[in-house]
């Protein structure tokens, strides 16, 4: 079986210091209501997580 594919997906990407608050802001100017953050153990538990979830739970996004 020979399988192959092209997948073109423009991303923005934002990066620095204290740019995790502007999370809900990405969201809402895409339309995204129900935001999917997916992380591995080791990046579950660390303070940079809570602060992304803390940010969409005060904006009301539910995840």
């Amino acid at each position: 079986m020979n399988l192959s594919g092209n997948w073109s997906y423009p991303t923005a990407i934002r990066f620095g210091a204290g740019r995790i608050s502007e999370l809900a802001e990405a969201c809402a100017q895409v339309g995204i209501s129900h935001p999917l953050l997916v992380t591995d153990r080791g990046l579950a538990g660390l303070p940079i997580t809570a602060r992304a979830l803390d940010c969409l739970a005060a904006a009301g996004l539910e995840h």
